[in-house]
């Protein structure tokens, strides 16, 4: 990374209001000491952030989430949610919530399963937040398997 170069935003991590994920930045600065870059935010000032934060390639978009099952009981129910993104990647999770856990456990002495995410309800809109919130972390990935 040098100066003027154009980089994408992988991550906001904390500055949700600053900086949007995905949305190219050009480096006006860069403290050789901490590797940070000084860039114009969504705020239109310049600040400086960890290049962590930013990468020279675009990362492709979802262009979709699609609930795979019917939600019967919001409060008790475990549903598969598909995800695709603009390079065509797919990627599934499972969204259940803490009362179909209970239910299971207490007929089972455990739960173990990998690409679970637990959400007090479901519905549509708290699934799509989640994901979109879960990408702007950049934690998406890592909680889903892929196709």
């Amino acid at each position: 990374m040098k100066i003027k170069d154009k980089v994408y935003c992988t991550a906001i991590g904390v500055y949700s209001s600053q900086l949007t994920k995905r949305k190219s930045y050009i480096i006006e600065g860069i403290n050789s000491d901490s590797g940070n870059i000084r860039i114009c935010n969504d705020e239109n000032k310049l600040k400086w952030y960890s290049k962590f934060y930013f990468s020279s390639d675009s990362e492709p978009e979802i262009t979709s989430i699609h609930i795979d099952d019917e939600i019967i009981d919001p409060e008790s129910d475990n549903i598969e949610v598909t995800i695709t993104f603009s390079n065509n990647d797919r990627y599934w999770l499972t969204f259940t919530t803490p009362k179909y856990l209970d239910n299971i456990l207490e007929t089972a002495p455990y739960f173990s399963s990998s690409h679970f995410l637990i959400v007090k309800n479901l519905s549509e809109e708290i699934i799509k937040d989640t994901i979109h919130k879960l990408d702007d972390q950049n934690e998406l990935i890592s909680n889903c398997k892929k196709y």
